[in-house]
């Protein structure tokens, strides 16, 4: 598979925790973890959380998405949690492609915008790196 652009995905244990501020967005006992794999870039592993994990009340949709030619049409949630406001924060696959149907029904969320993702009490790491 070299010189190609692919993803494996696979069930991992936690917990996991994702938190903003002060707040807990989500508690789960898995994830499903992608591991892209491109040419040219780096690529960390990202932690999708089910959706029955998540406090979905302090969510709402918005109208951005992007497209993978791996995984699909993704589509983004803000945080609206009193002061607690994020836009794009999580994202999801509605109807993800064949090969990545595991990612259905979860949510990855971005920790560049101030979510915080624990495994297991630690901080995962995340970024793409240029090769």
């Amino acid at each position: 598979m070299s010189g190609e652009h692919y993803a494996n995905i696979r069930k991992v244990e936690g917990p996991f925790k994702v938190e903003y501020g002060d707040q807990v967005l989500a508690e789960s006992n898995y994830a499903m973890e992608l591991q892209e794999y491109h040419p040219s870039y780096e690529f960390q592993p990202v932690y999708y959380i089910p959706e029955g994990s998540i406090n979905m009340q302090l969510f709402r949709p918005n109208q951005h998405q992007t497209s993978c030619p791996i995984k699909g049409k993704a589509a983004y949630v803000d945080l609206d949690s009193g002061s607690n406001k994020a836009e794009d924060i999580a994202w999801t696959y509605p109807s993800p492609l064949e090969g990545a149907t595991e990612l259905k029904g979860t949510y990855a969320f971005d920790v560049s915008k101030g979510a915080r993702v624990l495994r297991a009490g630690e901080p995962v790491k995340s970024g793409i790196r240029k090769k």
